[in-house]
This record gives structure tokens, sequence and C-alpha cells, in this order.
């Protein structure tokens, strides 16, 4: 599995991406990253995970910052044994964080060389997370991708996110919080 720490290391011909923060990598990042997978055996291109340095609170408001669910080197872990081709670990700064959406998504597309953008119903990004999956939509035709939009995962009537992670870790659930996070 190779690693970019920033879009313009990119050197593979084209690629898949696969969107979000990923700070858990719980069923339903599994889920998407795995339609990733597929949509690049699809296109023959590779599947690239697409994710922060850090939780974006970390730099946007640092003391509503949640708890890690898993370090960067766990996540590489992961994402290696599910097989992804490479995963881009962006630095989340300031820098980053005033990026326009527009902007963000325009330089991804280019740099990235991307056939497909595979990201969640919730998915944000850009200046105050002003990005989102109806933009990803949107955009496609004028960048020339595919967009792929994946709608929640659910057990038991709840949406599996990193949020129900922690409200599981926090109310002694561990064995649930476990399943979704291994599945």
């Amino acid at each position: 599995m190779r690693i970019w720490r920033s879009q313009t290391e990119f050197d593979l011909p084209a690629s898949v991406l696969a969107l979000g923060t990923f700070d858990g990598l719980h069923a339903g990042h599994r889920a998407l990253i795995e339609r990733a997978m597929e949509l690049s055996r699809e296109i023959n291109c590779a599947c690239v995970v697409c994710t922060f340095d850090r939780h974006p609170l970390s730099v946007l408001s640092p003391g509503n910052a949640p708890r890690q669910l898993m370090r960067l080197d766990e996540k590489l872990a992961v994402l290696e044994k599910m097989g992804v081709d490479g995963v881009l670990v962006e630095t989340f700064d300031a820098a980053c964080a005033a990026t326009e959406p527009e902007l963000y998504l325009e330089e991804l597309v280019r740099n990235m060389r991307a056939r497909a953008l595979v990201a969640g119903f919730n998915h944000h990004f850009g200046a105050h997370g002003r990005g989102d999956a109806d933009m990803i939509r949107r955009e496609a035709a004028r960048l020339h991708y595919r967009a792929e939009i994946l709608p929640p995962v659910q057990d038991g009537g709840d949406v599996v996110s990193s949020t129900l992670i922690r409200a599981l870790l926090e109310n002694g659930d561990t064995g649930r919080a476990r399943r979704l996070m291994e599945e």
C-alpha cells in the first residue's frame, strides 16, 4: 500500500477516491471503502483513501475535538489489510481548513487524476464545511468524474457513525462498539 502526504505527490495514472475523515473505520466507513475498491476494479485504476493526519475538530475547535477512535498508524494498518492501493494522508491545518470547497474539489480531482469519488451522505469538506455530498454530485459532470454518494449504514435502527461508537464506549457497550468496528 502506497502512502502520499500531499496530493502533488500522487504518481499513478488514475484513481477512485474514498473521501472521509475515517476516524474509526467502523462498518459505515468500511462499506464506503469497499464500494470504492469495487469501483476501482471496474474502472481499472487505483483505489485511494483520502483522509487527514488528525481529526479536523482538533484544529477547528480543539476544546470540542472528539476522542480519537484510532491512531493514524492503526488506521493505515487496517486499510492495508482491507487491500486499498494507497492512502492520501493530508495535513489538516488552518490553511487546509480555509480552502474554499470548490477549489479543494478541483485540486483533488486534478492532482489525484480522479475518475470517481465515493463519499458518505454526510460528508463535508472545505471552508466552514460548505462542501458536501450534493456538491460532489453537482460538480461530477463539470470536473469529469463519477460520483457515488452512499446512504447511511444502520445497526439496530441507529446510523453507524463515529459519534455512535463513542457513545457506546462511554455507556460501556464495548461489545457492540467492537462489533461495529471489526465487522
